[in-house]
């Protein structure tokens, strides 16, 4: 399920899609955002869309305050992004789940431009996850569906790597 829907000041959009994700479990998930690591994970996420992952400031203690740059297709144009990850007391997006990761995206001058909400609750025999996606309201109509077509295609590749990778880092 997806949806769209602006903001009370109607400076933004916020694009919002919800996953089930059989087998991969909210801890696994929370693990994750601070293994990325290197460019080979990084397109294990997304094999046709995702083409860099560098840390530009590494996690230390958690992953708030950390910042990688992506370089990664979106409806067939690639854009670096810088993505810094927030902490979730500070997200203009509200949060409903237990688990979060709330990032933003972010100019040259630190500045957020957008804002991104991965919220995660434990369901049977998985995950239900939402991501929603503030956007500046003049975002064009072309990218917000490629934007949804590249988050569900994303979330989605988690069920066919992450528990095994989560496996094998436990060892």
């Amino acid at each position: 399920m997806s949806k769209e829907s602006a903001s009370s000041e109607s400076k933004t959009i916020d694009l919002v899609v919800d996953h089930t994700l059989q087998g991969v479990t909210p801890e696994m998930i929370d693990w994750w955002w601070d293994h990325i690591d290197t460019t080979e994970r990084y397109k294990l996420w997304h094999p046709k869309d995702h083409k860099s992952f560098e840390w530009e400031v590494p996690p230390k203690e958690s992953h708030i305050g950390a910042i990688h740059r992506v370089d990664e297709d979106i409806g067939g144009i690639t854009t670096t992004l810088r993505i810094r990850w927030e902490d979730p007391s500070t997200s203009p997006i509200p949060v409903e789940f237990d688990h979060t990761l709330v990032a933003s995206v972010l100019d040259d001058n630190d500045n957020p431009t957008s804002w991104l909400l991965h919220e995660y609750e434990s369901i049977e025999n998985g995950t239900k996850l939402r991501s929603t996606f503030r956007l500046p309201a003049r975002a064009p109509k072309q990218f917000i569906e490629a934007l949804r077509k590249h988050n569900i295609e994303e979330i989605g590749e988690f069920v066919n790597f992450l528990p095994k990778l989560f496996e094998e880092h436990k060892k």
